[in-house]
């Protein structure tokens, strides 16, 4: 228990050590600091992140950056093979990443093609994990054992799909900002300085409120222009540039822009124009919001395109201001989405507890995360909580941070919320495959260590007993030889479900792998319920099974072990268990043998 301990604080740690980096940015330098984090937190040869190849129809993928320990006599770009991967070479990897599944692997399980891949750098064991972008695969991280093989822990799987998601997250938002910089810069070549308005109309083309500066009245726009339309408020030009814009929106584009050109005072003008479809004030309808840039002069253009940027965000997350103990003292009109309420419906959430919000279970991390913050102990806090919001819970990733006064004084904490429900279930999702089988849906090899170190740790402190039996399928072969694979699908289906409808709750049924099972007994009390339970499984499987009109009856070879009567660890316990399986199908087949009455025999 000590050791999962540690290794789950040192994975949390882990975890929250490249949540900082990647707040920093996504640059090449913080993506290898990234990596060198994971090769010095999981004890790994080395680590990569691969990156789709832009090229259109492009099957391959390209070595982005890379890291490897201090122990390594070359890095993986040292490989003309690792430079550039093509996914035509390897479709094992390529499928497998493609589904949005781990590719978890030791050399001596994979086909000719990828063992070459792998053999060139000594590696033993290869964890792929997909970059999932939109919903798309762009790419993947490596992590690369050296050497030996590496079995990765269930919770080590599940904190690795994690970062892999943030990084995904990351290089998402670097992709957004790299195609805004990019039309920044065409636009500066073109014209010089920046003025900003915004028009909010109807669909009537009525105006509802602008935001502007003096500097826009150039424009020529009257001081108040609210309830004209826009023919009536604005210039010729510009009207007709946002009467050519809203047809495209309302047939379901998200966002669209355009642009227009003004003469004023003798001076052609250059303006750049965004409109995005938002609620109105009384969340009832639906109004039309004209962001307008005067790009004539690009002042200052970082900052305004970091001011875009912002704008932006504010439009898909929500800003909240909390005080020290976690009252919401100000939120932004998306905290209004994020609990599906209309406009005008929330005020009265001011001076309430932000857990008030969050499902019970998920309250503890939150507390714990404002704590850290208002204590000083931590700057930035990334946490995972369910919002209270009607049937179906709401994912959100809430990204928290103290506000310091000029002197240096923690005064209050913000947050930028954001709605994650989607790549959350896709980690979800991504978990499920790495850790059950396929077709049984059965834990497979990962969850059954897992439980089985979890049921003799029990074991010692209750001094109690732990059973495990590995079970085989007599004369499977000639099953799939005779009537095929499916109908050997069929009989392994059918027969995890008969077998599971005997075991206690609180059993672990497992496919070990083809035609083998292993059953997993804790707190076992006593000899005679496992050998109650065993001959049950065995009884089980002898009702026939019908595949495709021929009757077919199952028998079951079953060898059992028992902890700590004769191992004294898990790998041992497992050993065995399998000897004693192979013993009773030497003997005649469909029976049950206990390792304690074969004893001598296997000594023999």
């Amino acid at each position: 228990m000590a050791d999962e301990l540690e290794l789950y604080k040192r994975y949390l740690k882990a975890l929250s050590g490249v949540a900082e980096v990647l707040l920093e940015g996504t640059s090449e330098q913080n993506l290898t600091e990234v990596l060198q984090l994971l090769v010095a937190n999981t004890g790994i040869g080395c680590c990569a992140l691969f990156l789709n190849k832009p090229e259109k129809n492009a099957q391959g993928a390209k070595l982005y950056c890379t890291w490897s320990s201090v122990e390594a006599v070359s890095q993986l770009s040292d490989f003309m093979q690792f430079r550039d991967i093509d996914y035509q070479k390897y479709p094992l990897l390529f499928d497998t990443l493609h589904a949005g599944m781990v590719f978890s692997k030791n050399i001596a399980e994979l086909p000719l093609e990828e063992a070459t891949l792998f053999g060139t750098q000594q590696i033993h064991t290869a964890l792929c994990i997909p970059l999932l972008m939109q919903d798309k695969m762009e790419g993947f991280l490596g992590l690369f054992s050296r050497n030996e093989p590496r079995n990765w822990l269930p919770i080590e799987v599940n904190v690795l799909c994690a970062i892999t998601n943030s990084l995904a997250l990351a290089l998402v938002r670097k992709r957004a900002e790299q195609n805004l910089e990019a039309s920044s810069e065409r636009l500066k070549a073109l014209v010089g300085a920046t003025e900003d308005m915004i028009i909010e109309y109807d669909l009537n083309g009525h105006i509802v409120n602008v935001w502007s500066d003096n500097s826009s009245l150039s424009i020529g726009l009257a001081p108040a222009i609210a309830g004209s339309t826009l023919e009536q408020a604005l210039p010729d030009d510009m009207t007709q540039a946002i009467r050519r814009a809203t047809p495209k929106l309302l047939a379901g584009s998200n966002r669209e822009t355009f642009e227009f050109t003004l003469n004023i005072d003798s001076t052609d003008r250059f303006f750049l124009g965004r409109l995005q479809m938002l609620p109105s004030e009384t969340g009832q309808t639906r109004n039309i919001v004209a962001l307008i840039r005067d790009i004539t002069e690009l002042m200052r253009e970082e900052a305004q395109r970091l001011s875009m940027l912002e704008t932006l965000n504010l439009l898909e997350e929500a800003i909240i201001d909390l005080s020290l103990d976690g009252l919401l003292l100000n939120f932004s009109g998306a905290w209004n989405k994020l609990l599906d309420l209309p406009s005008g419906h929330t005020y009265d959430h001011l001076g309430k507890p932000l857990i008030d919000f969050v499902y019970q279970d998920d309250r503890p991390a939150l507390v714990s995360a404002i704590h850290l913050l208002a204590s000083g102990k931590k700057h930035s806090e990334v946490v995972r909580f369910r919002l209270l919001q009607g049937q179906d819970p709401v994912w959100i990733e809430a990204h928290l941070l103290a506000h310091h006064s000029l002197q240096g004084q923690i005064t209050a904490l913000r947050g930028v919320l954001r709605d994650i429900t989607s790549s959350y279930l896709q980690e979800r999702r991504i978990t499920q495959m790495a850790l059950h089988d396929a077709l049984t849906q059965l834990p497979n090899r990962i969850l059954l260590e897992e439980h089985l170190q979890q049921s003799i740790a029990r074991a010692q402190r209750g001094n109690e007993k732990v059973a495990l039996g590995f079970i085989d399928v007599d004369y499977f072969k000639h099953i799939n030889d005779t009537l095929g694979h499916k109908a050997g699908d069929i009989v392994l289906v059918t027969l995890s479900k008969r077998l599971q409808s005997v075991l206690r709750e609180i059993d672990t049924l497992s496919r070990w792998g083809g035609d083998e099972f292993v059953v997993l007994l804790p707190d076992a009390s006593s000899e005679h319920d496992i050998r109650r339970i065993a001959e049950r499984m065995r009884k089980a499987a002898l009702k026939s099974i019908d595949l495709d009109g021929i009757e077919t009856k199952i028998t079951l070879s079953i060898g059992l072990a028992v902890y700590p009567d004769d191992a004294d660890s898990a790998e041992t316990l497992m050993s065995m268990a399998d000897h004693t399986m192979f013993h009773a199908k030497s003997v005649g087949r469909n029976n049950v043998q206990f390792f304690q009455d074969i004893r001598a025999t296997l000594k023999r």
